[in-house]
């Protein structure tokens, strides 16, 4: 217990002399630059944000091209690619960070892939018998042409989660970064010219559902890369038998049984809005919540996500090494909290206007959805090292009962908004003040659970 009679500080420098304050946090400042921990974040932060960049550089041109309605069919594919994408792999993927050994690490790869097949290949005889009469029943037929696109979108999407958190678990952060502007370019320079030589809602579909796997490929031929030039075993690569992968499978079975769920339905409330405003409103309004989405994750992705990458491994750690994790999430938290007000408060009292002028007069009616979605996505924001806490800590279980209680308010709110008040704006702010409510009680809750947990030895960690 620290001792509360008053103490007066003496500063010494190197020579044993009285120094001043500001050479003591000058020390201490340098010696946070010289952190790994601290260098990793800015890493994989200059990469996002360089990505992030392109992107925002490329949107006026894409919105101009497209126009809100074919951003609407798009917003609406990728909302169902989303939901299926947690069932591809089972959240296998999510699991690469966690055993001691990279041979075990490997074999979770490999199990990964052979569900990510399977997964893709049933979803396909799905798709092709019952895929059509299912999207007519859901108001959501503009999406009918590509439905066979679907499965192959869905295993991209796995891949692309593996080859991340092969990259995360090696804290190979430098590659995670090169790529993704890398890519961001590359993808949107595509876009765009097909957009330029027939701008249509198909061609903005196929050109998006390209984009999982190209980054895949750039992040496998980094890996590749990196093992040959020692940065990284080659763990991934080599066979592993089936006996040690029915064993991983094994021992990681909450992720299947809770974890998959549990981000089935988490995507299933973060998307439901964009079905709902295409069937209640047209898709248009699913098109202006579409680019607001897009728009106000970036810094969501840009600090939030990478900050989480980071911290999932040395949290990992940690919880391996019997130490307390509370204080340092909460330290993330309260972070991300500063840093998220400045973005997210400028868009929520002037959004109409910047919509308007950015990506023209045809968006100003998103900046109206989008003043509001930004007081949701700074929840998000700020609550992103407590979601990486939830598998570290082997809280699936728990993790899944809180996401089924919070998709439920999240539909209670949208069925309010497009059944009873019929006006999408008003769908729009009561999504936003659940999803408030949920991501503060998630934060709430990820401090509690981590006490309680250290304090009993993270036994089931």
């Amino acid at each position: 217990m620290p001792n509360d009679a008053p103490t007066v500080e003496v500063d010494i420098n190197a020579n044993g002399k009285p120094g001043s304050r500001w050479s003591r946090y000058g020390e201490l400042l340098r010696q946070q630059m010289r952190s790994k921990l601290l260098r990793n974040i800015l890493t994989v932060v200059s990469g996002t944000a360089g990505a992030q960049m392109l992107t925002m550089l490329f949107m006026p041109v894409i919105t101009r091209l497209y126009g809100p309605e074919s951003y609407g069919v798009l917003g609406v594919f990728m909302g169902v690619v989303m939901m299926i994408v947690p069932a591809a792999a089972l959240s296998y993927p999510m699991a690469i960070v966690l055993p001691k050994s990279n041979t075990d690490a490997g074999a979770v790869v490999r199990l990964s892939l052979l569900i990510a097949v399977g997964m893709a290949a049933l979803s396909a005889v799905l798709l092709y018998g019952f895929g059509a009469p299912l999207v007519a029943k859901m108001g959501v037929e503009e999406i009918t042409p590509f439905l066979m696109l679907l499965p192959l979108t869905m295993f991209f999407g796995a891949a692309l989660e593996i080859a991340q958190q092969w990259l995360i678990r090696h804290q190979l952060f430098r590659i995670t970064a090169k790529v993704a502007i890398a890519h961001s370019l590359l993808h949107n320079l595509i876009r765009s010219a097909a957009g330029w030589i027939h701008a249509s809602a198909a061609v903005l579909v196929f050109t998006t559902a390209l984009g999982p796997l190209l980054h895949a490929l750039m992040l496998l031929f980094g890996i590749r890369r990196g093992s040959k030039t020692g940065g990284d075993d080659d763990s991934a690569g080599k066979q592993t038998g089936v006996d040690q992968t029915l064993a991983v499978a094994r021992r990681y079975s909450d992720f299947p049984l809770f974890r998959a769920p549990q981000m089935f339905i988490n995507t299933v409330s973060q998307n439901l809005p964009t079905l709902v405003l295409a069937a209640y409103f047209g898709p248009a309004a699913a098109g202006y919540f579409t680019l607001c989405k897009q728009a106000l994750s970036m810094p969501t992705h840009l600090i939030g996500k990478s900050v989480a990458d980071v911290y999932y491994p040395k949290i990992t750690q940690a919880i391996h090494r019997q130490e307390p994790i509370t204080a340092m999430l909460m330290k993330a938290v309260a972070g991300l909290a500063i840093v998220g007000l400045v973005p997210f408060g400028i868009v929520f009292f002037f959004g109409p206007w910047m919509f308007a002028l950015v990506f023209g007069s045809a968006w100003e009616s998103a900046g109206e959805f989008a003043r509001w979605l930004a007081l949701a996505e700074y929840a998000i924001f700020i609550s992103r090292p407590c979601t990486v806490a939830f598998p570290a800590l082997s809280m699936q279980r728990l993790s899944l009962v809180f996401e089924i209680v919070s998709t439920a308010l999240r539909i209670g709110a949208l069925f309010i908004g497009a059944a009873l008040l019929e006006d999408s704006l008003s769908t729009v702010i009561a999504f936003t003040f659940a999803s408030i409510a949920i991501y503060l009680c998630l934060i709430a809750l990820t401090a509690v659970e981590s006490r309680r947990r250290f304090a009993r030895g993270y036994r089931n960690a």
